[in-house]
């Protein structure tokens, strides 16, 4: 399938606006940040600073991909905002509610929603349904009515058990077709059960996880033995598991040493040189809504 992303676990990425504020110890090194502010000189990250919205050409996108999976007959994942949060409250409400349209209008991608903001969902939906614009009051009002986009994944980021803690219970709390979380960068081990609510429905449940370690120059340390722990909890709950990458800096205190990459492959993303029982990168099934409301 052709592909205008090079992130392994998505067919394409999508911007439909730059721009953000660090909000956790995962945003340390983004990269995002490094790219468009320092590199680029063209977004400069933080709270009170303008984000910059896409080209009207650019946003023309997705139709195309829409149209070829269409013909298709398949399914093709969007990874939404990899330079920026759906859910940051400074980003113009029209915006968020242009988004919402454009996934509306696209059934045939999978969009993949993820932030560290999940507790900003019901506000902006709310701002969203009194705007009244183009359709996407529709949209979030039957959302915020617990019926879920049915091409939306929803996920959140996790980069340390502090923030597991925090965000999971929120998702679980969230309508969606199908959750997912971002352990990346991955900065200690951890304990899903400890952020699991013991009244959580089972439709209220984790679908996937993804998980890697940090690039880049500064890239902090990160652990095989987190990721195995990661894994093997969920394989006993039956999420499905995707190991992206090592990252820069990776040490395997199973065996007391350190990770060694090639200059072609610096971040440790290559399938075959990982270890042998960390080479597991599946992608889970969507849900499909019948008639009667059930789900497959």
């Amino acid at each position: 399938m052709a592909s205008n992303s090079k992130i392994e676990w998505t067919t394409h990425t999508f911007n439909p606006w730059i721009g953000c504020t660090e909000v956790s110890p995962g945003c340390a090194h983004c990269y995002a940040k490094d790219m468009m502010e320092r590199r680029y000189h063209r977004v400069e990250w933080g709270a009170g600073k303008p984000r910059s919205r896409t080209t009207a050409d650019y946003w023309k996108q997705p139709a195309r991909w829409q149209r070829r999976a269409q013909l298709a007959g398949n399914r093709e994942r969007v990874f939404c905002a990899s330079l920026a949060d759906w859910l940051d409250h400074e980003v113009p409400i029209a915006w968020l509610a242009d988004l919402l349209t454009l996934i509306q209008t696209t059934p045939q991608l999978d969009w993949l929603l993820l932030t560290k903001r999940p507790e900003h969902w019901s506000e902006r939906l709310h701002e969203v349904v009194r705007l009244k614009h183009k359709g996407a009051d529709t949209l979030a009002a039957a959302w915020l009515d617990g019926k879920a986009p049915t091409n939306v994944w929803l996920g959140t980021t996790v980069e340390n058990q502090a923030q597991a803690e925090r965000r999971i219970p929120l998702l679980l709390t969230l309508p969606a077709t199908l959750r997912f979380l971002s352990c990346e960068p991955l900065l200690e081990a951890i304990n899903l059960l400890k952020c699991l609510p013991s009244n959580v429905r089972s439709e209220n449940r984790l679908h996937w996880a993804i998980c890697g370690g940090e690039s880049g120059k500064e890239a902090r340390t990160f652990d095989l033995q987190w990721a195995r722990s990661l894994r093997g909890q969920c394989q006993a709950a039956g999420v499905s598991f995707f190991f992206k990458q090592t990252g820069s800096h990776a040490i395997d205190s199973s065996e007391q040493h350190a990770m060694q990459h090639s200059l072609k492959d610096p971040k440790g993303g290559n399938l075959a040189a990982l270890p042998e029982d960390l080479q597991t990168r599946e992608i889970p099934t969507q849900r499909v809504p019948l008639r009667n409301g059930e789900v497959l």
